[in-house]
């Protein structure tokens, strides 16, 4: 009984080290990828104080108990900060809020960030540069209750899997650049209004405007071919997704190149004149 009780004093002894370990390496390894251009972190977090939970008192930490290094929030808002998502912070295993909005931060987030961030409640990345698509991944952060994306250059569509996050309280990815159709959340999360998605002329879907169905897109577009002196070029004049009038010139070749139309570009003739060919897109 003796020997059993030691063996798990010192397996919690051992676990809670651990703990305290891979917390302070989890923000020696935030400074150390960041750009620190304001001074704040370097003035603040001072890794050479060994004293029980020294980490609690750095800017921007706050810690399940003052006396623990168990980092449970991350807030380092409008610092100044610059470069990528920090992978370190996998390594605050406790970690249950993370806010890095109004920094310089830019580059894609990673795409297993479910494995960065399991327990996080609480994501705030707003108004930086992140770019590049959403990570589907997010969607297996089921604990989030506030995920805010907004003010950034995010692209491509909003992953139809966040739907899933049901815990979901704050949501937003206003003024990016994203486009689609919007994950269909319907009327459960009252929360998620048309201001979630501003500034995003390319999405579609509830509570935006309805999404353009695959015959309209494919009637909207016409394309018209002008031949002269053995030169031919291509035009097409239509509406886009947003019903907006547009023209643009596909491209230009010479009478023996026109059966080589561009790739992924299918054409249908309607009718035939001596100059001119009326075709639609297909």
């Amino acid at each position: 009984m003796f020997v059993s009780s030691v063996l798990w004093l010192l397996l919690l002894s051992c676990s809670f080290s651990f703990g305290v370990e891979s917390d302070i390496n989890c923000l020696k390894s935030i400074k150390a990828s960041l750009e620190d251009t304001l001074g704040y972190l370097n003035s603040s977090w001072d890794f050479n104080n060994n004293t029980e939970g020294f980490i609690c008192n750095f800017l921007g930490i706050e810690c399940w108990h003052p006396h623990e290094s168990k980092v449970l929030n991350i807030k380092l808002s409008e610092l100044g900060l610059k470069g990528q998502f920090p992978r370190g912070v996998e390594n605050c295993t406790s970690l249950t809020g993370l806010d890095l909005s109004g920094n310089m931060l830019s580059g894609p987030l990673p795409h297993d960030i479910d494995k960065i961030l399991t327990w996080v409640t609480s994501l705030d990345l707003s108004s930086n540069s992140f770019s590049g698509l959403i990570p589907a991944t997010l969607s297996n952060c089921s604990y989030m209750n506030v995920l805010k994306l907004d003010n950034n250059q995010f692209s491509g569509n909003i992953p139809a899997e966040v739907n899933q996050l049901t815990r979901l309280k704050t949501f937003s990815v206003a003024n990016n650049l994203l486009s689609g159709q919007v994950p269909p959340f319907g009327e459960n999360i009252a929360s998620i209004r048309r201001d979630s998605y501003a500034n995003n002329p390319g999405l579609c879907g509830y509570p935006l405007k309805p999404c353009p169905s695959i015959s309209q897109k494919k009637s909207l577009n016409v394309v018209r071919v002008f031949k002269s002196n053995g030169v031919t070029m291509v035009t097409a004049a239509g509406f886009d997704e947003l019903q907006q009038p547009r023209v643009c010139l596909i491209w230009s070749c010479t009478r023996t190149q026109l059966n080589k139309t561009p790739a992924g570009l299918s054409l249908q003739i309607i009718h035939t004149k001596l100059d001119e060919l009326a075709l639609f897109l297909v």
